[in-house]
């Protein structure tokens, strides 16, 4: 996904948390997520954000780790980041994590990092995708923890089924038809997405089934939330 069509995506979005289907309060979101790697995780490293978005959860990890970096492909993600989830410990940046350069100076900066990152993988064209895993071992280095939600395939049929079935979900859809939501997706169900990593040079620490709430109502007024998938994972010793 292309930095232009994010940066259409949040230009256009209203600035209120929850206009995103995947901006839920941090107590839906990050809070569940942090027990699951905290205990392997050494918090006086930085943790990066991968695809911060608004900086909602961003803001909240902060809490937890010495200091924090969102890191957003989107400028205009990045300046509302910025402009409405700040603290002390707390920064924003653009960047192409699928540059070599811009990877080496991250790793320049900052050293080892722990790593924080929702529903990127789906995005991105199977050969930027292992680019990807290739930057997140690099700025793990020895020390760091990664935390990753991914969309599976379960996803996707979970998603067309509601539309099939008449559901108006208005984010979901707009989505659906901006960004082919559903359409390309990370290979985790079935255990896959543990495979994807444990062969691209990372040792898994834990995984499993979770789920992703939205900000989205289904019809009978319940938040939706969608199946996927997490891993916590160490970039592997042997290489």
């Amino acid at each position: 996904m292309t930095g232009t069509a994010w940066d259409a995506f949040w230009s256009t979005l209203p600035a209120e948390p929850g206009a995103a289907l995947w901006d839920s309060s941090p107590e839906l979101t990050a809070a569940r997520h942090l027990p699951l790697f905290r205990e392997h995780a050494d918090a006086s490293l930085p943790l990066l954000d991968i695809g911060c978005g608004n900086g909602r959860q961003t803001q909240w990890l902060a809490r937890h780790f010495r200091g924090v970096v969102g890191l957003d492909i989107a400028e205009a993600a990045v300046r509302l980041a910025a402009a409405s989830h700040t603290a002390p410990n707390v920064a924003y940046r653009r960047a192409d994590l699928l540059d070599p350069n811009t990877v080496a100076a991250l790793r320049a900066e900052f050293g080892d990092v722990n790593l924080y990152m929702r529903g990127v993988l789906h995005q991105l064209a199977p050969d930027d995708r292992q680019v990807m895993l290739t930057t997140m071992r690099t700025l793990l280095g020895r020390s760091g923890v990664l935390f990753a939600q991914e969309l599976t395939e379960r996803t996707g049929w979970y998603v067309a089924e509601l539309l099939a079935g008449g559901a108006r979900l208005p984010k979901t859809a707009g989505l659906a038809a901006h960004f082919d939501f559903g359409g390309r997706v990370a290979p985790a169900h079935d255990g896959r997405l543990r495979t994807l990593f444990a062969d691209s040079g990372f040792d898994i620490v834990a995984d499993g089934d979770i789920p992703l709430h939205t900000t989205e109502r289904t019809p009978d007024g319940r938040p939706l939330e969608l199946p996927t998938r997490y891993i916590v994972a160490r970039a592997s010793a042997r290489l």
